[in-house]
């Protein structure tokens, strides 16, 4: 196989960034040739697809992951991967480390949240999607996490989404509790905890 068929076959798993495309030994002039022939777009900063990939609804989180591997899907984008919304907001969320520099990204749009430590390591799961690894927030830290920015989302936003999961009997109140203490909204969360639960 030479190395034109071999990023063909990388390509059909998915996006494929720069980064591996290098990995395999593969030159830039090759990515190039087949970008003019029209047989792969490049849908972000160095993460390329195959024009016949049919891209889903999770194409976005899976570029973005790739071009920012060390972030965490939050807030509305969180939700969206959970299920508790079908809000389509025109930019994701996604938390990085305070400290650490924001990467330009133009594609997908996305709003950056600086978040400190324990913060920002508290409650993060990986997910697999079409061979990419996509770090999120868990179910009950975003449910907190919507709270406590609730000023840059709604507070309808992080309502509906409390209600929706607890009407769904998928929410651990235990971690609901510890998520809504470590990020200090516990007293605005609790007329909606009793409400709710």
């Amino acid at each position: 196989m030479n190395k034109t068929e071999q990023l063909r076959e990388m390509l059909k798993g998915g996006l494929v960034s720069a980064s591996a495309i290098r990995g395999a030994g593969i030159p830039t002039g090759i990515v190039s040739n087949l970008m003019k022939r029209g047989e792969i777009v490049r849908v972000s900063r160095a993460i390329y697809a195959s024009t016949e990939t049919d891209y889903s609804d999770t194409s976005d989180y899976e570029a973005l992951a790739l071009t920012v591997p060390q972030g965490v899907f939050c807030l509305v984008s969180a939700l969206r991967l959970h299920s508790l919304t079908d809000e389509n907001p025109h930019e994701m969320y996604m938390a990085l480390r305070h400290g650490t520099h924001a990467p330009v990204v133009r594609q997908p749009p996305v709003h950056f949240i600086f978040r400190t430590e324990p913060v920002f390591a508290n409650g993060i799961e990986t997910r697999h999607l079409h061979g990419v690894s996509i770090r999120v927030y868990t179910l009950e830290q975003t449910l907190a996490d919507c709270f406590q920015y609730r000023n840059k989302i709604g507070l309808d936003v992080a309502v509906s989404a409390l209600k929706e999961a607890f009407g769904s009997n998928r929410v651990d109140r235990g971690k609901l509790w510890e998520a809504a203490r470590h990020c200090r909204v516990a007293r605005v969360m609790r007329p909606y905890l009793e409400v709710f639960s």
